[in-house]
């Protein structure tokens, strides 16, 4: 039995994975001789206009998109002879996210931050080239077998440049319903932050095992997230930091200006989580309200570990000073301090010392020329000196009493 041949060139083989849109194929290019992806559009869907013009914008938008952490697109056309339209990508030999939950169902946070770095890093790229991905689920979370983590399948990616023609019609729902962001939801155009949402929700389950919110239906989903937050990713795994669910939990804000301005912004922000940062209070987000609960002295000393690996983050200890260095005084420097005469008293004091004997000399002539007045003595005046206040004083009764006696 020969194998199916689309455009003359693609040699489908196996199957590697099927939705409602399409289904994707590894095939061998015969022109350059490798394995590559083929994206085979549903029949059912061949004759709808609206669904081959998305389909084509998926080829072009992703076409555009050549980044190490994005699937690259090769290839797009119609295939005459079946009348399948087809996107030839890179064929990724390794798992999917959605395969490695299922194997695992929680990771490490090592683990589970190396796919939504890569998925960050890929996103983007993506935005600053004006492409929503839309679809973000670990079913488009690619890791091969080498590491490589790369974001898949921009199925239903919608170019943002001005004049894109608006495919989506209002009220109609793309994407997985447990991943939707509550404007995507609804409906309503939706940004780069809707892709965020979607990256928060796949943190989520990477790192717990399970989803944010458990709900069977959009209704139930819309009113789940408007009643409540969901549980924070620290209460459910202790091995969490308590900043990093703080984090994943910004992502999941309703509002689309409280989660993070970009993809890199995120990327950041879960590094920082994970080493036990919390993330900036001053940021416009009710997340950040959460802050209070997040120990500021034991956040940071959580280890984060992945099989063999293990790193235990410690608070750097503040740098120690050195200790003062006493020298000796030379002993000839000693000697000559102990022979050194002890100072006198300054200024203000010996001013003070001249007044009261100025006025002590005064009272003590007056009060013998009175008396004089009246018998032979004569006034008998003594030199005043003296090293202290004690001796001066001293001194100065004694010159009384002579002269008065």
């Amino acid at each position: 039995m020969s194998a199916t041949l689309i455009a003359d060139r693609y040699e489908l083989g196996e199957r590697l994975g099927y939705g409602g849109m399409s289904t994707v194929q590894v095939a061998f290019d015969r022109v350059l001789e490798r394995q590559v992806a083929v994206k085979l559009l549903a029949e059912h869907l061949a004759d709808d206009s609206q669904f081959i013009s998305r389909f084509k914008r998926e080829a072009l938008s992703a076409a555009q998109l050549v980044h190490p952490n994005i699937v690259q697109v090769f290839d797009f056309g119609l295939d005459e002879a079946s009348g399948l339209h087809f996107i030839v990508m890179e064929y990724i030999r390794g798992r999917s996210g959605a395969e490695i939950v299922r194997e695992e169902t929680r990771l490490e946070v090592v683990d589970a931050l190396e796919l939504v770095d890569g998925a960050c890093r890929g996103l983007a790229h993506a935005h600053r080239m004006g492409v929503i991905h839309r679809d973000v689920k670990p079913g488009n979370i690619l890791r091969s077998d080498d590491g490589a983590v790369k974001l898949a399948d921009f199925g239903i990616a919608k170019a943002m440049a001005a004049g894109a023609s608006q495919i989506t019609t209002a009220g109609s729902v793309l994407g997985t319903a447990a991943y939707l962001a509550p404007e995507q939801a609804s409906g309503e155009e939706v940004g780069p932050a809707a892709d965020l949402y979607g990256l928060g929700v796949v943190s989520y389950q990477l790192l717990a095992g399970r989803l944010p919110y458990d709900a069977a239906s959009l209704t139930e989903l819309a009113l789940m997230q408007q009643r409540a937050q969901p549980v924070r990713l620290d209460e459910l795994v202790p091995e969490v930091p308590a900043a990093l669910a703080v984090a994943v939990q910004r992502a999941l804000s309703l509002e689309p200006g409280q989660r993070y301005a970009s993809a890199d912004g995120m990327r950041l922000a879960l590094q920082d989580g994970a080493r036990g940062i919390a993330p900036d209070v001053g940021a416009a987000t009710a997340a950040t309200s959460l802050l209070a609960g997040v120990p500021e002295d034991t956040a940071p000393t959580r280890a984060i570990s992945s099989g063999r690996r293990s790193r235990q983050l410690q608070p750097q200890p503040a740098p120690r000073q050195p200790p003062p260095v006493y020298e000796p005084v030379p002993e000839a420097e000693i000697r000559s301090r102990r022979r050194e005469p002890p100072a006198r008293s300054g200024g203000p004091m010996r001013a003070i010392i001249a007044v009261l004997i100025a006025g002590l000399v005064a009272a003590a002539i007056a009060f013998a020329f009175s008396s004089s007045q009246g018998g032979a003595d004569s006034v008998k005046i003594t030199p005043v000196d003296g090293g202290s206040v004690s001796e001066i004083v001293e001194q100065m009764d004694r010159l009384i009493d002579d002269n008065t006696r």
